[in-house]
């Protein structure tokens, strides 16, 4: 059944419904009829009891009047009729019935009539009326009965009818099912051999919707908006690739080409420990680069353990900020902190660290020397909010919606002077955003940046 095709699927289920439903119909049609047509040789077979019970002779004359009636009951509406007294022996019947073919009493003498159908030797299938009745103070039994044969061949005839045109219904049935379901699923095909043309160098290829409010339709919806989600990551991924070798061949150039002036010429002690010590700076830009891209790349695949703990971040901030001070003094900057004590997070201490890290990174590596640089944490209602402001160079309104994506620098030529990779803020918004926060960038060009983190604050 998994091996067949949906077309072939629904064909198959539509028939054994209707099949089912037809079972079901025939079934119950049979049923109706033959109920009423039995209940219609019941009402004539009790005409003739009530006949017979209402017979105010009977009391007079009971034998007479008992054999009178079998007699007419027969004449007039063919119906047979034995009367028994009550020791069950034989008192009237009718004369056409032979003694074989009088069929004896149930087990149990009724108290009230009793139909029943039974097959009759000589006569055939007979439906039959049992009942009692007194007469002159004596109790009789009457079984009266009417010819069932041709009642039962009639019905015989229906069913055989009703059987013999289930198989056709079917077949019919199942040959428009199949056709129904070839042209409502055709469009499928098309979807299929449109989704087939798209590839990884075509994916700007959106689907034709011949209806677009169906459910084939909101699947070719769903297809297209797919496509164009993986045209922007697979964009994302070449952009990303490019830059990173981009910046992995820098460096790994500056490495090779100090070392084949080291290895054609020869050199002074100084001279080789300027080399070195340049090679030692490309190769430690080398390593923050990979340390960053392996950063991002598990924090895209889930990968990094991430604690859900609280954390007070005025300790955490207090703590980064002691250390990244040494380098705003060495450029003469004036580092102040406005902390609340009483801001709380739930998260990742280490991670939640290296946001402000990065920031202050940033903040110190763009701002001139002697100018100002400031930390606060609050709380905003129900978030947590981390400012880091700087009085730099500023960043251009071009330039700000692109500050947070991989690789993206506003000014390359000083960026890879101050030994920036493009990394950091893109690390912020993926740890931020792990921990259900946001990131939001304020600048103007030649006045300064403010980065504003809000995290959901938790109460401790």
């Amino acid at each position: 059944m998994n091996r067949l095709s949906i077309r072939w699927k629904l064909t198959l289920w539509n028939t054994l419904a209707l099949a089912v439903l037809l079972c079901v119909i025939g079934l119950f049609v049979f049923g109706i009829l033959r109920h009423v047509v039995y209940e219609q040789m019941d009402r004539v077979l009790q005409a003739q009891f009530q006949v017979l019970a209402e017979d105010e002779r009977i009391d007079i004359e009971p034998k007479d009047r008992l054999k009178h009636w079998v007699e007419e009951f027969h004449d007039h509406v063919g119906v047979y009729a034995v009367i028994f007294d009550n020791q069950r022996q034989i008192i009237a019947s009718t004369e056409q019935l032979a003694p074989a073919s009088i069929p004896s009493l149930s087990s149990a003498s009724p108290t009230v009539i009793r139909f029943d159908s039974r097959e009759v030797p000589l006569i055939g299938w007979q439906r039959t009326l049992q009942g009692p009745l007194a007469a002159q103070g004596e109790r009789y039994e009457v079984l009266l009965m009417v010819p069932l044969e041709e009642t039962r061949r009639e019905l015989s005839q229906v069913s055989t009818i009703l059987w013999s045109v289930l198989p056709f219904s079917l077949l019919l049935a199942g040959g428009i099912g199949y056709l129904l379901a070839r042209k409502a699923l055709a469009p499928i095909d098309q979807l299929r051999r449109a989704a087939d043309q798209i590839t990884a160098d075509r994916l700007d290829q959106q689907l034709v919707l011949p209806s677009p409010h169906d459910e084939l339709g909101r699947l070719g919806q769903t297809i297209n908006a797919m496509t164009k989600r993986l045209e922007a990551s697979f964009a994302e991924i070449r952009r990303f690739t490019a830059d990173a070798s981009h910046e992995l061949r820098t460096p790994i150039a500056v490495i090779r080409t100090e070392t084949e002036v080291a290895i054609k010429q020869p050199l002074s002690t100084e001279e080789y420990q300027v080399l070195a010590g340049s090679v030692l700076e490309e190769c430690e830009h080398l390593t923050r680069l990979t340390d960053q891209l392996l950063t991002l790349s598990r924090e895209d695949a889930k990968l990094l353990p991430h604690e859900s703990k609280p954390v007070a971040l005025p300790d955490l901030v207090r703590d980064a900020a002691s250390t990244m001070r040494p380098l705003a003094e060495a450029k003469r900057q004036l580092l102040e902190i406005e902390l609340s004590e009483s801001v709380h997070v739930t998260g990742d201490a280490a991670r939640l660290r290296q946001v402000v890290y990065n920031l202050l990174d940033n903040a110190i590596k763009y701002t001139p020397e002697g100018e100002q640089i400031s930390i606060s944490l609050s709380i905003d209602g129900p978030v947590a909010v981390l400012k880091v402001s700087d009085t730099g160079i500023g960043i251009g309104a071009e330039d700000l919606p692109h500050v947070l994506k991989r690789f993206y620098r506003v000014d390359k030529a000083r960026s890879r002077a101050e030994g920036g990779t493009g990394l950091g803020l893109s690390i912020v918004d993926s740890i931020v955003s792990a921990h259900e926060g946001q990131v939001a960038i304020v600048s103007r060009l030649g006045e300064g940046t403010t980065c504003t983190i809000t995290l959901p604050a938790t109460i401790v």
